[in-house]
């Protein structure tokens, strides 16, 4: 687990192509290029996996002036047809509109194709399970959040990691590492449990393999966390009385 987890996967100057649609009888459609600063960042706990775009490189440095494309609903990525526009690429999104980059030479728009393509659409099949959590287990697809580990007793270490939510524990696993389990606290030891849109955070019970401890969270994701423990924790109290 990282401390000092960079999110940054590439950077650099790129054409991008921006339409604007001006009011007329026919709405007529216009498109341009325009050169800026383009930061690819991965999913972690200060966002989804984006695009942003900034004017130029000392922009960039001091993170202002910049726009951000969210890469969570790219549908394809693919690179045009060389006759019809050299050095390119096209980000297609769900709801059908485009985003056309054009680099300066084609080791660019290779090196670009292959970093986008990994995290927008080849980490997006990687779907973790909960048979990955208990050895035998049924394979249930789980909820996975980015977010970032603050120092607490229980665990002697910190940083960027993902959290899973599974049916019957919260599984912890390293970022850089994703098939690697940091730590694993079964819902029925969790005393309690709480979060809103910039954390997360449990009290565990002596029961748990880290012992009885506090751990907290930074995400953007801990509205969407907590709802999804509480259902769970719900699911799990409901079926238990129907055994009984």
């Amino acid at each position: 687990m990282d401390a000092d987890f960079n999110d940054v996967i590439k950077q650099g100057y790129v054409m991008i192509r921006n339409r604007h649609f001006w009011a007329s009888l026919s709405f007529s459609q216009h498109l341009t290029y325009q050169r800026c600063w383009l930061v690819l960042k991965k999913a972690s706990s200060k966002g989804p996996c984006r695009l942003e775009r900034f004017p130029n490189e000392r922009a960039a440095s001091f993170h202002s002036l910049h726009k951000v494309t969210d890469l969570t609903h790219v549908k394809n990525i693919a690179r045009p047809p060389k006759q019809k526009r050299k050095h390119g690429l096209t980000l297609t999104f769900r709801d059908v509109t485009a985003m056309t980059l054009n680099f300066e030479c084609e080791t660019d728009a290779a090196d670009w194709y292959r970093a986008l393509y990994r995290e927008c659409v080849q980490n997006r099949m990687k779907i973790f399970t909960c048979g990955d959590l208990q050895s035998g287990g049924p394979k249930q697809q789980c909820e996975r959040f980015h977010v970032f580990l603050m120092p607490c007793r229980g665990l002697g270490t910190h940083g960027e990691c993902i959290l899973q939510i599974g049916l019957e524990a919260i599984s912890l696993w390293d970022a850089l590492r994703p098939h690697l389990k940091v730590a694993s606290w079964p819902l029925r030891s969790l005393r309690r449990y709480g979060g809103d849109q910039t954390w997360f955070s449990f009290e565990a019970g002596r029961m748990c393999d880290t012992g009885e401890g506090f751990f907290k969270f930074q995400t953007l994701e801990g509205d969407a966390i907590y709802q999804k423990v509480h259902a769970t924790v719900l699911l799990a109290l409901s079926q238990a009385e129907t055994i009984a």
